[in-house]
């Protein structure tokens, strides 16, 4: 192989940088899914092709800085969000209550959980905030 294995300080043990890869493909990919965009939607509002978007998914290219800023714009998330591995934040008290609550939802609340929250986003997202009146 071309790569050798790497310890890294934030993860803490030996990852094989092929390891990198399929984390970020997958998180790439569950983000899209659970956000309900198609491949076209995703890399039309990121500014990046259809074949790069889904060759990153399928763990056929690598991403460049510049592609993930473009990735997390087309999934309308911040560049964090999608950084965030699945077990990267497994220590965030706040997380851990989260995962605790949406294990006790069956499916079809879990659904209508994700449709409130699509909404709530859509309505701070697209409503200008005003601000507030001085008084004097």
């Amino acid at each position: 192989m071309w790569y050798r294995s790497q310890s890294h300080p934030i993860v803490g043990g030996v990852v094989s940088l092929t390891d990198y890869r399929e984390r970020f493909a997958n998180r790439l990919r569950s983000l899209r899914e659970g956000a309900g965009l198609s491949i076209e939607k995703a890399s039309e509002q990121g500014g990046l092709s259809t074949n790069f978007w889904g060759s990153v998914e399928r763990m056929a290219q690598e991403p460049c800085l510049d592609s993930i800023f473009g990735f997390a714009q087309g999934l309308r998330i911040s560049v964090r969000t999608l950084m965030t591995i699945e077990g990267d934040d497994a220590h965030d008290p706040k997380r851990e209550e989260l995962n605790t609550l949406l294990d006790l939802l069956t499916p079809e609340q879990l659904l209508l959980t994700l449709e409130i929250s699509k909404l709530i986003y859509h309505y701070k997202v697209e409503t200008p905030t005003c601000s507030e009146p001085q008084s004097s």
